[in-house]
């Protein structure tokens, strides 16, 4: 049964991932497109990442009380009401009232979904489980880019949003077989004492730092590969997608060197040394070196996705994971929100490479944190064992 909940449930992520990132990498562009400018564009990926600041932790602390499948399933709707909706106008007051019904919506979708995998991973190797569910859903958004670029050369972006519409609408009728979930009731001050421990807060530190260059994804990246690199939407997609895929090999990889005894330290070190130092290589203005350089980058993000995943099973009680995790996810949302707001308008006037730049520089900053991390972190292991 738990083989089978898991196969279902990375078939369901990987299929979303597929369709929603087809549409992530291009929102920028077709923005500038229909006319918008960069302030309005960075307001429009702030309201995204606002949203995951309002809902994610009361979205997870429902995920404790109430079925994962329930939260999904209304995350999926509002999803299909955002594109449907956006399909049909280019009025910038109503793509701002869609953003952020959509950003509800994937939000809650995204934390009750992860919230389900935390669930349900109970009494088996959490390594075995990332790198199905990590590994395959990367996959999904690796394939969801190659299929949209090449689409988005012969349909235009709004026809698009019909389709990724319908994408959602079978997911939504697959989500009625999955699990329920056991609900709990905690006094918040639980939660609380489970976030003040010096290891968590640190893991907290180093996933902000980690996330804030994700605000450049959303703002410069996209018009990167098309005004800097001169690419057409199927080479966007083609290079995006072959990057992204890339990442499934490194999350099996990476949990299979945590299975043969690699220490944790040494995978983020290695994540945020990739995931800095490629951010810089892919502005190199000659695609294959570029691309070179963010397979690199997304490599790095993939090891810290691995050890996102495997510190939240490792930090957390399943009765109280839903609350928990949805913390972790507000401080990597809350991350891109303020970084969304700033990387809009400065890549606007200053080039979309300053956004890159200062991404990648506080991507390599969170190595700081690592000394301490790994010192607490061994206290808080011996303490475990001692006890």
């Amino acid at each position: 049964m738990i083989k089978k909940n898991l196969t279902l449930l990375t078939l369901i992520h990987s299929f979303q991932r597929f369709a929603t990132n087809s549409l992530g990498f291009f929102w920028a562009i077709y923005f500038t497109q229909i006319g918008l400018s960069g302030t309005q564009s960075g307001i429009l990926f702030m309201t995204l990442t606002v949203t995951g600041v309002l809902i994610t932790l009361p979205g997870g602390l429902l995920n404790d009380r109430i079925p994962s499948k329930r939260i999904i399933q209304l995350g999926l709707i509002l999803m299909i009401i955002e594109f449907l909706t956006l399909s049909q106008t280019q009025y910038f007051p109503f793509i701002l009232a869609m953003f952020f019904i959509g950003g509800i919506g994937t939000n809650l979708y995204n934390i009750s979904m992860d919230s389900l995998f935390y669930k349900t991973s109970q009494g088996e190797p959490p390594s075995k489980r990332i790198k199905t569910y990590v590994g395959f859903y990367l996959l999904g958004a690796g394939i969801g880019v190659l299929f949209s670029g090449n689409i988005l050369e012969y349909i235009d972006f709004q026809k698009y949003l019909i389709v990724t519409a319908g994408l959602v609408s079978i997911l939504l009728i697959l989500s009625l077989l999955l699990p329920s979930t056991e609900t709990f009731k905690f006094e918040i001050e639980s939660y609380k004492k489970d976030i003040k421990k010096p290891h968590v807060l640190l893991f907290i530190a180093i996933i902000f730092s980690f996330a804030i260059h994700m605000g450049s994804e959303f703002t410069s990246y996209g018009p990167f590969l098309k005004e800097t690199l001169g690419l057409t939407f199927s080479q966007m997609g083609a290079y995006m997608g072959t990057a992204i895929i890339c990442m499934f090999a490194t999350v099996r990889l990476t949990n299979r060197a945590l299975e043969k005894g690699t220490g944790i330290k040494t995978i983020i070190t290695l994540g945020l040394l990739c995931s800095g130092i490629g951010y810089l290589i892919m502005l190199i203005p000659i695609i294959p070196i570029s691309l070179v350089g963010r397979i690199i980058h997304e490599g790095g993000d993939a090891m810290m996705f691995v050890f996102l995943y495997t510190g939240v099973l490792e930090f957390f009680k399943k009765e109280r994971i839903g609350g928990n995790s949805g913390l972790i996810t507000l401080t990597q949302t809350s991350a891109i929100a303020l970084s969304s707001l700033v990387f809009g308008p400065l890549g606007s006037s200053f080039g979309n490479q300053i956004p890159i730049i200062i991404g990648a520089i506080t991507t390599l900053l969170a190595i700081i944190l690592l000394k301490e991390y790994e010192h607490i972190s061994e206290k808080h292991s011996n303490n475990g064992n001692a006890r």
